[in-house]
């Protein structure tokens, strides 16, 4: 009946019982080879490495549909891995003997199937000829039978010979130019030498590890950690993780087992030293690597609030100067005396006068500055000439980044009390109507009512205004470095409220 177990005849010997309980040996090849790695096409590169554990120099591989072939010119397979393949092969073997010899070869070629890889699926036959110091000796497999010679036509190396049904040729070349691009000995594929490539490419900078076999170096693109181990050269296997220590780097690693956690803190040792230089070199690269230098370094800082790189980091452009400012020096400046904040591309000579300080940041650096570090960085606006005239104007991507911010639709929000805001608050919510009433008054007729107060909150824009009525209210973020240096500056003399008013409300409406 179909699916029903066969019947067991008790009159048996013992053996030939365990016969049929036995694992099938066949099976367990084509099983091995067609599963131990994400295609069957990368089998062949398993042949390889086996060919550079054996000392080759050089490795010759012919890749056909229906032919594969691989010549290398190292000291031949040992007496015991060659009585290995034999058993392993030979159907007419017992069972747990072919078990026994196809878990030696796989210890010995771990973390990889070495020479198993022969016994790829849709193999018709394999010849593989060996001379080295142990002798010449041709082996030929060929359904289950196995035939051996003491003899071989080569003088030295190895050469494994496979007729197939049908190949994968042009997915198992293109996987041999790819992982074996950085092995250093010559790698020849289908009569052309394959091209070296180093193993860990499109990157910033790179460096090998002196107290291990392993090279770091710093990715152009992306945000995780990538770790490669190899064997003889060549990847077997890769892992991804989160930035390490804050740091985001590529390794690779000479390695039959994933690194160890003290290894993990060699690597990032190896990557910080390489962010170390990214900072001292940032102005020798072209910009858009300057832009994902600026990116990783400021990156760091969020996530481990180590701020030992922006001393040797110096991207912040001053207006007039042909200098660039650390963040020290930005600070300092931030300090002593009203320093703007302008997009890259605009012309603050249009709008700011020749003795005021101007940073000229990407929108990263504004980002990291400002809401990150709280720096007291001024927002500029248009300023007033001789007779009333605006003399500039905003730069139009200023302009159009805070009247977005500064108008999105928001919940209600109730307005604070007297005994909300402390005294210094309410004298500048009360100085700054005043100085709206006075403008409405003598500048601008058809200006509504202004009501000022002061909320909780983080943004971008130290304000954002809501219609009350026929009126306008302003609500001032206390915690905005821009409103702290406000209250600064009318602590120390409150006929700054104009300059206040335009600093904090001058570009909204």
């Amino acid at each position: 009946m179909k699916g029903s177990a066969p019947a067991v005849d008790e009159t048996k010997p013992d053996g030939a019982i365990a016969d049929l309980l036995s694992v099938d040996a066949d099976a367990h090849l084509q099983k091995l080879a067609a599963c131990m790695f994400p295609s069957p096409a990368q089998l062949p590169v398993e042949l390889v490495r086996a060919a550079l554990k054996r000392g080759a120099a050089a490795v010759n591989i012919l890749v056909e549909n229906r032919h594969l072939a691989i010549r290398d010119d190292g000291h031949g397979i040992d007496v015991s891995q060659w009585l290995s393949l034999a058993c392993a092969f030979d159907s007419s073997r017992p069972p747990a003997d072919r078990e026994k010899a196809i878990a030696s070869l796989q210890s010995d070629a771990s973390p990889g199937i070495g020479l198993l890889a022969a016994a790829v699926p849709g193999n018709l036959s394999i010849r593989i000829e060996s001379a080295g110091s142990d002798g010449k000796k041709t082996m030929h497999v060929e359904a289950g039978q196995v035939r051996q010679l003491s003899s071989c036509p080569l003088a030295s190396g190895t050469r494994i010979s496979i007729s197939r049904s049908r190949g994968r040729g042009e997915a198992e070349k293109k996987l041999i130019r790819e992982l074996c691009a950085a092995v250093p000995q010559d790698i020849v594929l289908n009569g052309r030498k394959l091209e070296k490539k180093p193993l860990l490419r499109r990157t910033l900078a790179r460096q090998a590890v002196a107290a291990a076999p392993a090279i770091v170096a710093i990715p152009v693109r992306g945000d995780v950690c990538r770790i490669w181990l190899l064997d003889q050269g060549i990847p077997w296997q890769a892992f991804t993780g989160a930035p390490y220590r804050g740091l985001v780097f590529d390794a690779a690693l000479e390695s039959a087992s994933p690194p160890a956690a003290a290894f993990w803190g060699m690597l990032a040792e190896a990557a910080g030293q390489l962010y170390q230089w990214l900072a001292v070199h940032y102005l020798s690269f072209p910009e858009k690597y300057q832009q994902r230098i600026e990116e990783l370094i400021f990156n760091k800082a969020r996530l481990c609030g180590d701020l030992h790189l922006l001393s040797a980091f110096a991207p912040f452009r001053l207006w007039r100067s042909r200098l660039r400012l650390n963040l020290e020096e930005v600070r300092r400046k931030a300090e002593n005396e009203i320093l703007y904040a302008l997009p890259l591309d605009s012309d603050p000579g249009r709008f700011l006068g020749r003795q005021a300080q101007a940073l000229l940041l990407t929108p990263l650096q504004m980002d990291f500055l400002q809401n990150h570090l709280g720096l007291p960085l001024a927002t500029p606006v248009a300023a007033n000439g001789a007779g009333g005239r605006l003399a500039g104007m905003f730069s139009s991507s200023l302009r159009k980044m805070i009247r977005f911010t500064a108008a999105l639709p928001r919940r209600h929000v109730e307005l604070p009390t007297a005994d909300q805001m402390d005294r210094e608050e309410i004298s500048l919510c009360r100085e700054m109507e005043r100085q709206w009433q006075r403008q409405q008054l003598h500048q601008s007729p058809g200006r509504p009512p202004l009501t000022v107060v002061m909320v909780g909150g983080r943004g971008l824009t130290p304000a954002f205004w809501q219609q009350a009525g026929r009126g306008i209210v302003l609500h001032l973020r206390r915690r905005h470095p821009l409103v702290l240096l406000a209250l600064q500056s009318m602590r120390r003399d409150p006929a700054n409220s104009e300059l206040v008013l335009a600093a904090l409300a001058g570009d909204i409406f």
